[in-house]
């Protein structure tokens, strides 16, 4: 049996592309328009770079989109290639946050040791040295419920509506050096900077683990 979403939720689950999503997210799209009918509205972005333009024109639809007369409640954003489990969207509601994201990992090469490393992309604090300096960036543990974080990506991100009444456009941007040769703090981190100085609290909710796909060549 479906558990039905609440019934004043209205929901935009929205999905930056440059023209083509995973098929099982596709998959996962289409079940959740069967289990939940009317309560979600979907939008796809198409070739639209760098994706801080996506992501604002997803917001813009968003805050402008009624369903059955009245405002959407919440945006859900997910990655093209990111592929949230089936119960996210209920998990995920479930907390009442203004903003919670799933895990999702990510690979980042370590320059000191000179690999790959794979990692949750939702930070819980940030360790710094004696002298002030960065020293690493702590993530949760999976399946440890729900945790106030202080950055995260947004490759599924649920959103309330308030937390974007709440906040000066554009809602994501890249910052850049004082060159403008190289991005100094992605959009979505920025992002989450900018909720926080609002007063807005962020979590994750470590059991909401979703699948990161990447091509590989062999």
């Amino acid at each position: 049996m479906i558990d039905p979403l609440p019934e004043n939720v209205r929901i935009l689950i929205a999905v930056p592309t440059m023209g083509g999503i995973h098929p099982i997210l596709a998959n996962r799209l289409i079940r959740w328009g069967q289990m939940y009918g009317s309560q979600v509205s979907f939008y796809f972005t198409e070739h639209v770079a760098p994706v801080d333009r996506a992501r604002n024109q997803i917001v813009e639809f968003f805050l402008k989109l009624q369903s059955d007369g009245k405002p959407l409640t919440h945006l859900l954003m997910i990655d093209s290639d990111t592929v949230p489990e089936i119960d996210a969207i209920r998990r995920l509601l479930s907390h009442g946050a203004a903003i919670v994201s799933g895990m999702t990992p990510i690979v980042h090469f370590n320059n000191d040791a000179q690999d790959w490393e794979v990692f949750d992309n939702c930070f819980a604090k940030r360790e710094t040295n004696e002298d002030g300096s960065f020293k690493a960036t702590l993530v949760p543990e999976r399946h440890t419920g729900l945790q106030e974080i202080f950055r995260c990506g947004a490759a599924c991100l649920l959103i309330k509506r308030e937390v974007f009444e709440a906040i000066d456009r554009p809602f994501f941007r890249f910052v850049a050096n004082e060159d403008g040769t190289k991005h100094v703090r992605s959009e979505d981190i920025d992002f989450c900077d900018r909720v926080r100085a609002a007063g807005f609290s962020i979590y994750a909710d470590t059991d909401v683990c979703c699948k990161h796909t990447k091509p590989v060549t062999v």
